[in-house]
């Protein structure tokens, strides 16, 4: 069973489908998150479930107070502020503008800061300082603007406030128990602080912390703020509806990460590895850098953080274009990082993740072109630079006896090795002149004479070889010779040997027809030896026109069978063809294929064993095709398979066979012609031959 689903899961339909499980559920987790950032207000619903019991609710109620204490501190009313009471007694030091035109003055005037300058300074840059004063009140009023709107912003929420002189509210009422009467409220008046409710780590400003712990406390100031029941109603609803956004998907995110860390984990497990194979197998894409592969997924990474907030701006213009742009950008960028990613696996299991980057590449050619300069330059530069080298190191240290040492024990051991290996190529050299040519010279480490001892290994290897192949085209040229004697020979002998008997009896006589029948025999016979012979010269040679197309193997076999029927009857052998498909094409030429396959199979029913089994396989497996011919031999097979494919050899070796020993030379001659493979095996009395081509 594990091995089944081992199989199962390293198939192209699973890895396909973990891939794509595993972007869709991450498109809906990111949908789910998108659902929280766009719907949800209150995130701290997802813990808290009562709205009364919320850090929110204090917070807010205690914001409020720190603003409406900073108005009445800082700002008092409008009129206040553009009445300049804000700039009334400003400072140099309070002011950034003020500071740097200040410093500007003592630094043209080349002053020191003294109260004298300092009265200097506000007599001589009056209209610069008056100038700064302004702005600062439209900067004050249009901040006071702002946290009164933003006081006033949430629905039903009211507020009082006064400092005895000065007061803001929305409702115009001061009495304190209108807002105590609140189910949310918050009062600070001479009496301290009442907040309710009061919940987790709502704090107050430390000014306004400082001034009630201060002797005194609070006297004239007064702030009243509360949430209106209707208002507080609404966020509780608010607040129960972001909650069950939240957990809703919330679970929605953590399932559908639980699922794409599953197929995330699948896929790394199985990148590289196929269902007949346990080797990690690497694809095109993976001729990428794996440095380059790895500055991309953080070029990636990098460009999705500078953008992120701009698409999310878009749903200031259409909340669905944004969800789009989100989506699709994330199936996009999610997809190619995946992609990158396992094609960094492949390459990490395959012990490739540094041959395969840049890095490595350049310093390996760099190292090598280095290592290739020096091997290959001239060796009398070599020598001279060596001499060089040695006499400039000497010279620099010779104020030092022990290095000096050192460099000739060093040169003297350098050169020992070298003259050793130059005597070890001499004596290989009279070795091999002797003629053992199987004798190799050894020697260890780089460099020239290293070099020069694996030439003379080549050349001497070469001439083993040229020999050997001399030999044994000489002995080829014997048995040819004598083959081609003794296969013209006799039906030479045999149609002299009746004519002469004609001659003798005479045309009348009553064995002149069978003396004919017999001439008429040996004459077709020594005819289809001179054609096979003129047809293997051409085969070898090469001189034939191929048309390739696109041949119908199945249909091919089908046609040579039918007709060759008549013979197949007469040898009584059983044929099976076992074809892995119907329609198996080859590229090929069809009729020289169909002389291949033909004198392979006349040779099957010549020397097959009768009333024996032939099987025909044909079979495709990628881009190659096989067609596979097998038959158990009537006569023992003693002949090397090499020898078989010689031209006038025969299985059996007593010649009495009518073959010419040209079918397989031929058949050999005609596949190589068509850039295809005619591969003979023999095991026992099985014969086996199989054509390979190439698909169409």
């Amino acid at each position: 069973m594990a091995t089944k689903w081992k199989i199962y899961k390293r198939k192209r339909i699973t890895k396909l489908s973990a891939f794509i499980l595993l972007i869709v559920f991450l498109l809906i987790a990111v949908s789910s998150a998108l659902n929280i950032f766009l719907q949800v207000k209150n995130y701290e619903s997802i813990t808290v479930k009562s709205y009364m019991d919320s850090n929110t609710l204090s917070n807010s109620l205690t914001q409020a107070a720190n603003r409406l204490e900073f108005v009445m501190r800082v700002y008092k009313n409008r009129d206040y502020i553009l009445g300049g009471g804000t700039v009334e007694d400003l400072q140099i030091e309070d002011n950034w503008q003020l500071t740097n035109l200040y410093n500007n003055y003592l630094a043209e005037n080349n002053y020191e800061d003294t109260r004298e300058i300092r009265e200097k300074f506000y007599e001589e840059k009056h209209l610069e300082i008056e100038e700064i004063k302004s702005s600062i009140i439209n900067a004050d009023l249009a901040n006071y603007e702002k946290i009164i709107n933003e006081l006033n912003a949430p629905q039903g929420f009211i507020y009082y406030a006064t400092d005895g002189t000065n007061e803001i509210t929305n409702t115009n009422n001061p009495d304190k128990d209108y807002y105590l009467l609140r189910n949310a409220y918050v009062v600070i008046d001479e009496k301290g602080v009442t907040l309710y409710p009061e919940n987790g780590s709502s704090t107050f400003s430390d000014v306004l912390i400082e001034k009630l712990e201060t002797d005194g406390g609070y006297k004239n100031t007064k702030i009243y703020a509360a949430i209106e029941y209707e208002s507080l109603a609404l966020r509780a609803e608010k607040w129960n509806s972001d909650r069950k956004i939240l957990i809703t998907n919330t679970a929605i995110i953590g399932f559908c990460l639980i699922i794409s860390i599953t197929c995330l984990s699948l896929l790394i497990s199985v990148t590289g590895r196929t269902p007949d194979s346990t080797e990690v197998k690497l694809v095109p894409f993976d001729k990428l850098y794996t440095d380059l592969n790895i500055l991309v997924i953080f070029g990636i990474i990098t460009m999705c953080r500078k953008e992120f907030y701009t698409i999310l701006d878009i749903r200031y213009t259409s909340e669905n274009l944004m969800r789009l742009a989100v989506v699709v950008l994330t199936a996009i960028i999610s997809s190619l990082i995946l992609i990158l990613l396992l094609s960094l696996i492949r390459h990490l299991k395959k012990g490739t993740l540094f041959k395969n980057s840049l890095l490595y590449y350049l310093l390996s050619r760099t190292i090598s072109t280095i290592a290739k300069v020096i091997s290959s330059g001239p060796l009398m530069y070599k020598v001279i630079g060596g001499v060089i080298l040695l006499v400039g190191t000497s010279v620099y240290f010779a104020d030092k006896p022990f290095l000096i040492l050192v460099i000739l024990a060093t040169s003297i051991y350098i050169a020992y090795n070298k003259v050793a290996d130059f005597q070890r190529i001499q004596e290989g050299l009279k070795i091999a002149k002797s003629g053992d040519y199987d004798f190799k010279i050894q020697l260890k480490g780089k460099g020239e004479f290293r070099q020069l001892s694996e030439d003379i290994n080549e050349i001497t290897s070469g001439l083993k070889i040229a020999v050997e192949n001399e030999v044994k085209s000489e002995k080829m040229k014997t048995e040819l010779i004598t083959n081609v004697s003794h296969d013209i020979k006799t039906p030479l002998t045999s149609i002299v040997s009746y004519v002469d008997l004609l001659k003798r009896e005479g045309l009348n006589s009553e064995n002149a027809s069978k003396y004919l029948d017999i001439l008429e025999r040996k004459t077709h016979r020594l005819k289809i030896l001179t054609e096979d012979l003129f047809e293997a010269a051409k085969a070898t040679s090469g001189n034939i026109q191929v048309q390739f197309e696109r041949v119908h193997v199945n249909s091919l076999v089908e046609q040579l069978l039918g007709e060759l029927d008549e013979k197949i009857q007469e040898s009584k052998l059983i044929f099976k063809v076992i074809a892995q498909s119907d329609k198996i094409y080859a590229k090929a030429d069809g009729n020289l294929l169909s002389r291949v396959m033909e004198n392979l199979l006349s040779n099957i029913l010549k020397y097959a064993l009768k009333e024996s089994r032939v099987y025909i396989e044909i079979s495709q497996k990628e881009d190659t095709v096989s067609i596979s011919f097998k038959n158990i031999s009537a006569c023992e097979l003693n002949i090397p398979v090499d020898e078989l494919m010689e031209r006038f050899k025969r299985g059996d070796e007593s010649r009495s066979s009518e073959g010419s020993g040209l079918g397989l030379a031929i058949a050999k001659s005609l596949m190589e012609v068509q850039g295809g493979i005619l591969d003979i095996s023999i095991d026992g009395d099985l014969f086996k031959a199989e054509i390979l081509l190439k698909s169409f």
